[in-house]
């Protein structure tokens, strides 16, 4: 697996005076294909028109039992299999919450799979130490897993973050109109509070209503990443 690993200070960041949240959903359903980013982001940016015009705005893409915890996922060409657990998920500022809540009841259809988004409740976002982006988008010069990590690692140092410890996933195809759309998991550890939630609120990349660049609190990187010492411990 590729690492980015350095053991050096992470930089200090500014103060967050405003954060966003996320409002997260209950779910009806059965079925979802793997592949909606595009069918997702189309059907709640026609509900919420305004989404377009929020920077700090995101739309998580929705994941089932299968997706290990964030780091393992489905086949981008199958279906997701949907349990009463299931969430529906919208990165927003705080003051767009109630405007947000217009999904409430609606059903979005996913090419012959349907999904009905129940009441939300708002959530804070949790400066762990560790985040996790289930997608980032793959650019023309970020394809190797490399090169993915050290444009990950640009993106954080303009917003005065210094990475000391990423790693990236396996590539995730999407399909868009304009052709297919490749992403990569990033995991981030040893960020200082400050830094964990200015990543949280800016995300990282474009793309944020396709599901991409949106970070979440991860308790643990045991689960990807067990780095062993010199000493063997």
């Amino acid at each position: 697996m590729p690492t980015f690993w350095q053991d050096t200070p992470v930089a200090k960041a500014p103060t967050l005076s405003q954060a966003a949240v996320d409002l997260v959903f209950k779910t009806k359903g059965r079925q979802l294909p793997a592949d909606h980013a595009w069918a997702l982001s189309q059907a709640v940016t026609q509900l919420l028109p305004w989404l377009k015009e929020e920077p700090a705005a995101g739309i998580h893409l929705i994941h089932g039992a299968q997706s290990g915890n964030g780091w393992q996922q489905p086949d981008d060409t199958g279906v997701i299999e949907l349990s009463g657990r299931t969430r529906f998920v919208l990165r927003l500022p705080k003051e767009r919450i109630e405007d947000a809540r217009a999904l409430t009841n609606q059903t979005i259809e996913f090419d012959g799979h349907s999904v009905t988004l129940l009441e939300g409740r708002s959530r804070a976002l949790t400066p762990f130490g560790t985040v996790l982006a289930r997608h980032i988008r793959v650019t023309d010069t970020s394809k190797d897993e490399s090169d993915f990590l050290e444009e990950a690692a640009r993106g954080l140092n303009r917003l005065q973050i210094a990475p000391t410890k990423m790693l990236c996933g396996r590539l995730h195809r999407f399909t868009l109109p304009t052709g297919p759309m490749l992403t990569r998991s990033l995991l981030i550890a040893d960020l200082s509070l400050k830094d964990s939630a200015l990543v949280q609120h800016h995300g990282l990349g474009p793309d944020r209503l396709l599901g991409c660049g949106i970070f979440l609190p991860h308790k643990s990187i045991a689960a990807v990443h067990t780095p062993v010492d010199s000493d063997g411990e």
